[in-house]
Parts: structure tokens; sequence; C-alpha cells
């Protein structure tokens, strides 16, 4: 067989923005992957940094643009617009895949029922406390997923088209919408152990972590899916609860202190299937107080970047 059969051409789009600190170490594990060298291309699609991104990227590879004024949605579009690939890999400038990344991906692609895969993200080493308290732990496995993350997505080129790609109107939450455009289709999703990705762009600090959670939740308004955004109605109800909770305080309403259970429920359910969803072997006691701790700030953040978008009418 030719090698343009068992080796689709892949293009890899790394949307970056101010990611001097990680890119590097981002392209250069994509020059090192166990794919022929001839058959994939990297793009870089700048969104307007004010660091160093775009020297460091032309340092790897001549395929770098730059596109401004557009969400991520857009960056990612654009650089498949610049591709040549029937297969396309999407990976963010602050993650660092495995050398088996692309292989592995295009390999599963090859049944027809599997419409995308991707893998989670991982911590770095000595990561920070928030970082651990997000991120319990480093488990890679090989299982059916409802939707993949922009950090490790990969996908054929034909159904990307066929789909319309990512959503350019909002600020977040774009793969999603597009993991559930395929997942309509009929398609599979899937985590791959080899396309798990370490991801170096976690927020170190509580800070930062809520101005994460603000910024993902400032599009709800356009990009929730219903009843099928679970996350969404728990921080409608979240937003209900903390409201009761204002009007117990200035009115001693009991109903009202009922009412506001939800500002604990929410975030302690949420904490449960953190616990649920990741493997605590060899998770220290500490970590799970961290994650606990994050869950309340986790919900105060994405409840603040809802409001903050239908006041700005996002």
């Amino acid at each position: 067989m030719k090698d343009d059969v068992v080796f689709p051409y892949v293009s890899i789009v790394v949307p970056v923005f101010n990611e001097s600190k990680d890119l590097g170490e981002c392209l250069r594990a994509l020059l090192c992957q166990e794919y022929p060298k001839d058959r994939y291309e990297v793009i870089v699609v700048d969104n307007g940094s004010t660091d160093n991104s775009v020297g460091i990227a032309k340092k790897f590879t001549d395929k770098v643009f730059i596109k401004e004024g557009v969400k991520v949605g857009g960056v990612r579009n654009f650089g498949v617009m610049q591709a040549k690939g029937e297969i396309l890999a999407f990976i963010d400038g602050d993650c660092v895949a495995t050398d088996k990344w692309l292989s592995k991906a295009v390999e599963v692609l090859a049944n027809e029922k599997v419409g995308g895969v991707g893998g989670g993200c991982l911590l770095r080493d000595r990561p920070s406390w928030v970082e651990r308290g997000w991120k319990l732990n480093s488990v890679k496995e090989t299982r059916r997923v409802k939707a993949l993350a922009g950090g490790s997505f990969i996908m054929k080129r034909a159904l990307f088209d066929q789909l319309g790609g990512f959503n350019e109107v909002i600020n977040a939450g774009e793969d999603t919408k597009l993991s559930v455009d395929i997942a309509d289709q009929g398609f599979e999703l899937w985590f791959l152990a080899e396309c798990y990705v370490v991801h170096l762009g976690y927020p170190t600090t509580l800070r930062g972590f809520f101005q994460r959670e603000f910024w993902h939740a400032s599009s709800y308004l356009k990009s929730n899916y219903g009843f099928k955004d679970k996350m969404f109605l728990t921080v409608i109800l979240f937003l209900f609860s903390m409201a009761s909770l204002l009007v117990y305080f200035f009115t001693d309403f009991p109903l009202a202190l009922w009412g506001s259970v939800f500002v604990i429920i929410c975030p302690l359910a949420f904490f449960i299937n953190q616990i649920k969803s990741q493997s605590l072997k060899g998770v220290p006691i500490e970590s799970l107080f961290f994650s606990f701790v994050l869950s309340f700030v986790y919900y105060f953040g994405r409840a603040g970047g809802f409001v903050n978008s239908i006041f700005r009418g996002r």
C-alpha cells in the first residue's frame, strides 16, 4: 500500500496567544512524532500575542500565521484554511503531546464509527496546589467520552468541513460544541491513552483559577446546549440559590433559607463527581482538600462569568 493510504496527511493546528513560556516545548514534541515527517505539517496561528510567541514559532515551522480580533474558534478555523491534510489535529500552545499522539489517533480514526479522538490533560512535574486540586491524578486511559477538549482534538477534515468547523462566536466551549455536533451525527468520541497531553498552562494561583472559570462562562448565553449542558444548569441553580441566600439575609424569610442550600449542594456535588471521575490511587489527602476548595471557587467564577455575559449581552 502507498504511504498516502497507510499514513494520511495530517495538519496540526496550534492556536497561540502569549504562549512564549511553553510554546517551544509544545512544538518540539510535535516535531518528534512517530509519524513520517513528510506526512504531516505544523501550523501555528497567533491571535495577536504581545510576547515573543511568533518568533519562537518560526524557529520550529515556516507555517506561522497571525489572525487577530477573533475568538479561539476563529483562530482554529483560520488554521484549517491554511491546512492541506485530510486529518486535522488540534493542540494548544501550552500542551505537550506524546510521540505516539498522531500515529495512534490516525489508527483509531480509520474506524468509520469514530468521529474524533483525543485525550485529557495531565499535570506537569512539581505542580502548584491549585493544579493538584484541579487535576487529582495523571492516569491515562482509553475510553469512550461525550466530548473532546481543544487541547487534544483529532478528526477527519471531511467531517470538520461538513459540520462547519468550530463555533467562532463564543469565548470558550467551542470544543464541546463541535463534540456535540459530531456525536449528533452518530459518531463515537474517544480518549486514547496515547493522546493525553501534559498541560503546562493550568492556573497556578487561586486568582488565576477564578479568572479562568469566569472567562469560560463568559459566553454561556451563546454556547449553552439546553439540557445537554448539565453544568450550565447547575450554574443557574447556584445563582438562584445565591439570590435566595441574599433574600434570607435581608428578610429572614425561612423558605429563602431552604432555597439557598444549593450554594453548598452544587459545589459539593461537583467535588464528588470530580472524585468519581478520577482515580484516587496515590492521591494525597491534602489534594482532596484543595479540590474541595476549588469546587466552590469554580462555581463562583462560573456564576460571575455568566452574570457578566448577561449584562454585556455575550
